[in-house]
């Protein structure tokens, strides 16, 4: 078992790189890898499941109609150098991973699931929780051996590595469980919250309060992550409908949490929206402001004595992976301090492996102090990086200060 990081916020140290922490990255094991972790009584059923993959694939595209990734795109990334050259079996391979992140300057990460089209999510689990018709038993034991195999892929690297564990919402007290767990050894990145939550009730109902409880007493952030819709057929236009409504229902939670006063209960308790874009937050807070304000549905502040944007400040931050300068320009409407940048890797979509050029083009025209917090110092703070071990490194291998911002 390994100790928990040190939860303490020291200064961060001044250097001529900066700290690069990336809020949002991805890895998951290979099918041999993952069988091994699988509870006994499941194996057969695994077996199965696996020797199905093209019935997944299948139902994948019953969902978008289409493959969410056009061939010519796709030929454009596996013809990049380090994609050719093996760089994406980071996805699995711990050397091979550390190797890519330092060459992109990255000195930790956040751990997400699904890794690339090689890795698994046992039983479906993943991002995409709840996205089939399935047994609870199997979902729990898909991010049950999920969670061991990231235990063990995070203390390959210790210090470096925040691992987001998986849990479903059927049985509550197991999930608390599962987050002690978790926390106890050494995957203290958080979890991540299923966008659906499978027939259950949604996040405005008290059943889930010892969850909230739990999170905010281990400081164990809760995420949500782009991935879940409903299915959407194979028709015309599926996809599209998929790629705008995707985003919305990720942080969809965000609304029930603020509306049935969970961060007022929970001042402590971190929430995180990752990879859903960061413009969004603009408007959103002013029309939930807007309703809270009226004259007609104050009724709502005998409950909830602060305006959603209050709560927002108070608990909520933004993964937001591959920020571009449309959200570098609007940093202060959202918050500088709520943004926490991430690569992505080994995505398509993701800044991997041209990170430096690319971080250069999107602050360009920031101020350096800001710039270092959006890119590793408030990651740093929200998942209690041990900044002083990672300050050597990033002496070494983070991207010079020069460069980037102004």
């Amino acid at each position: 078992m390994s100790e928990m990081p040190d939860r303490k916020d020291p200064a961060m140290p001044t250097s001529d790189r900066i700290l690069l922490i990336s809020a949002d990255c991805h890895a998951g094991p290979l099918p041999d890898t993952i069988r091994s972790y699988i509870s006994p009584r499941y194996l057969e059923t695994f077996d199965a499941w696996q020797a199905d993959a093209a019935g997944m694939l299948a139902r994948r595209a019953e969902h978008t109609g289409e493959a969410i990734y056009g061939d010519e795109a796709m030929a454009d990334f596996q013809v990049e150098n380090a994609v050719s050259h093996g760089g994406i079996d980071g996805a699995f391979e711990s050397k091979r991973r550390m190797a890519e992140l330092e060459q992109d300057g990255i000195v930790a990460e956040v751990i997400f699931p699904g890794g690339s089209f090689q890795t698994v999510s046992p039983f479906g689990s993943g991002l995409m929780t709840y996205q089939y018709a399935q047994e609870p038993n199997l979902w729990w034991e898909g991010c049950r051996s999920y969670n061991r195999w990231l235990c063990d892929f995070c203390n390959e690297a210790k210090g470096r590595r925040a691992g987001v564990g998986l849990i479903t919402i059927d049985d509550i007290p197991r999930a608390v469980e599962e987050v002690r767990w978790l926390r106890a050894n050494g995957v203290f990145g958080g979890i991540v919250l299923p966008v659906d939550t499978n027939g259950n009730p949604f996040y405005n109902h008290p059943r889930y309060e010892p969850l909230w409880s739990v999170c905010e007493e281990l400081e164990m952030p809760i995420h949500t992550h782009s991935g879940w819709t409903p299915n959407y057929g194979r028709h015309d236009g599926s996809l599209g409908i998929f790629l705008y409504e995707i985003s919305w229902f990720a942080h969809r939670p965000f609304h029930f949490l603020i509306w049935s006063g969970v961060f007022e209960r929970h001042p402590r308790l971190k929430f995180v929206m990752t990879e859903q874009g960061s413009s969004w937050v603009i408007g959103t807070l002013a029309t939930l402001d807007s309703q809270y304000e009226l004259p007609m549905f104050r009724h709502l502040r005998r409950k909830l004595p602060r305006k959603p944007s209050e709560y927002y400040h108070q608990n909520a931050w933004i993964g937001a992976a591959f920020m571009d300068d449309t959200s570098a320009a609007q940093r202060h409407q959202i918050g500088v301090d709520k943004l926490m940048w991430g690569s992505d890797y080994p995505h398509i979509e993701g800044t991997w492996p041209h990170t430096a050029a690319k971080l250069e083009s999107a602050f360009a025209d920031v101020p350096r102090a800001e710039v270092a917090k959006m890119l590793g110092e408030t990651a740093a703070r929200v998942y209690g990086f041990d900044v002083p071990k990672l300050a050597s490194l990033a002496a070494q291998i983070g991207p010079l200060r020069e460069k980037i911002g102004r």
